[in-house]
């Protein structure tokens, strides 16, 4: 599931890709039918995992930093423009795999067929 997730590709078939452009989603996936969109604002919890991530980095390079205080020669408003550049670097990074993995987890936790959700009603 982490291997379908990583590599953006349908987390029930592992055929299907995600995305179809750089940031764009199918809707379905194009091999076994599985929606990539199962509710409203399901991708909050992919944006979560994204800053949790993007988070935890920020704060292990900060600290490895701290180690080699005269490493950059450079002002502090300087080395603040580097933080905040690399930060955003790092989040758009991550932004594809974390919508991935979010949707793995969620098929993981509560899997769910066509045929099931397709004669719901």
């Amino acid at each position: 599931m982490l291997g379908r997730a990583w590599r953006c590709q349908c987390p029930r078939c592992g055929i299907g890709a995600l995305y179809y452009k750089d940031v764009r989603m199918f809707k379905n996936c194009p091999e076994c039918g599985l929606s990539y969109y199962p509710e409203s604002g399901f991708y909050l919890g992919g944006m979560i995992l994204n800053y949790i991530i993007t988070v935890w980095i920020i704060i292990a390079v900060y600290l490895i930093s701290l180690l080699l205080p005269d490493f950059l020669p450079w002002s502090i408003n300087v080395r603040i423009l580097l933080w905040m550049a690399f930060t955003v670097a790092l989040s758009l990074l991550f932004w594809r795999h974390t919508r991935s993995l979010w949707l793995a987890l969620n098929y993981w936790v509560e899997p769910h067929d066509i045929e099931s959700s397709s004669s719901g009603s």
